[in-house]
């Protein structure tokens, strides 16, 4: 059921692509090497091609093998297409990659279950095949560099290491002094005699003065303990319950719109208000579904996002103040959008589903 479903979303967003061109209007699309990055589909495509090998024996038997070394060049180029997703602002695919021959397997695998999208397969006159592959960013893979950014994150939380015990300083032993040569025709000087320290000599009887006893110290006179007066109890301010999701407005989703803020598409966003609240993005957002849907999509034009199935027919629209400057990925909302996107910040709501447009440059 998923393959199937996964198909009907590569035809149906690729059957729109009029002669053959990556995009069309309003779509974000990011060029990486011999394929691109469509945003507002989350998927990924790249070209490849095949030459004709002379060792085949028949006509039938060339056209497979050179459709196979097609097929193996487009993904080889899928592949370097996935390592450049970002997922977040400064985080690719291909770093976690690095660090672990885990995810490198399972990149592998992923970018081996990718389609072929036939509309676009072209026979060349010298008998060289081109295709065109695709595979759907969210699933499985999503969710593993979903799950590896939260351990990358918790290892960045580590705590501080133990002291460290200085060592003592080692005793430092003097040279022992060489041995006297004695010179020619002279007799060697003998060593003097070890000098023995006189004891002090007391002084006489008559010096002595006598001590006169001190008198003794007046008593102490008992000083009542005062009792430290009771600090006033902290006043604590009552925080205001969100209120019940079938009370809200009924939203269907939320159009971002972050155009001027210089923010870039990636996997993992977030929504936080100025005082650097999560309004998206948080525990009530279930990996699964971020996973299976996508954190968000994104698009060029505004009205292209609130029409969009995603968000529904009534989306809520919020203007984006500016991004985090330590990650650009993050979205912060003043204080009147934040007041209004706040209220779905919780389970049962559009945002639990991840119905989010984010409207680009």
């Amino acid at each position: 059921m998923k393959g199937i479903h996964f198909m009907a979303l590569v035809f149906w967003a690729l059957a729109l692509i009029p002669g053959g061109a990556w995009a069309e209007r309003g779509e974000v699309i990011e060029t990486v090497g011999n394929g691109v990055i469509d945003w507002s589909k989350g998927i990924l495509m790249a070209k490849g091609s095949g030459a004709p090998p002379r060792e085949a024996r028949n006509i039938a038997q060339a056209r497979l093998m050179t459709e196979r070394a097609a097929l193996t060049d487009a993904r080889r180029n899928l592949l370097e297409v996935l390592k450049g997703v970002r997922v977040d602002s400064s985080t690719r695919v291909e770093n976690f990659m690095v660090k672990d021959d885990q995810i490198r397997l399972q990149a592998e695998g992923f970018i081996q279950g990718s389609v072929e999208v036939r509309r676009f397969r072209k026979y060349l006159s010298d008998g060289a095949i081109e295709v065109t592959v695709a595979v759907d960013l969210a699933g499985d893979f999503l969710s593993l560099m979903l799950q590896s950014a939260a351990e990358a994150r918790k290892g960045m939380e580590k705590p501080p290491p133990p002291a460290v015990m200085e060592p003592k300083p080692e005793k430092k032993t003097l040279p022992r002094e060489p041995p006297r040569v004695p010179l020619e025709g002279k007799p060697a000087p003998s060593p003097s005699p070890p000098q023995v320290a006189q004891p002090p000599i007391p002084p006489p009887a008559a010096a002595v003065l006598e001590k006169k006893p001190e008198p003794p110290p007046p008593p102490a006179v008992p000083v009542p303990e005062k009792k430290p007066e009771p600090l006033p109890a902290p006043v604590r301010v009552p925080e205001k319950p969100l209120p019940r999701p079938a009370d809200l407005p009924p939203f269907t989703g939320v159009v971002l719109d972050a155009r001027g803020l210089g923010m870039k598409p990636a996997l993992m966003i977030r929504v936080l208000d100025e005082g650097g609240m999560e309004l998206y993005r948080g525990q009530y957002v279930p990996q699964e579904k971020a996973a299976q849907n996508g954190l968000a999509l994104f698009s060029r034009d505004l009205t292209a996002a609130q029409t969009n199935p995603r968000v529904g027919k009534n989306p809520l629209t919020v203007k984006g103040s500016k991004v985090n400057p330590a990650n650009p990925s993050d979205i912060i909302l003043a204080e009147e959008n934040a007041r209004k996107m706040a209220p779905y910040a919780q389970k049962g709501t559009f945002l639990e589903d991840c119905r989010v447009m984010v409207v680009l440059e």
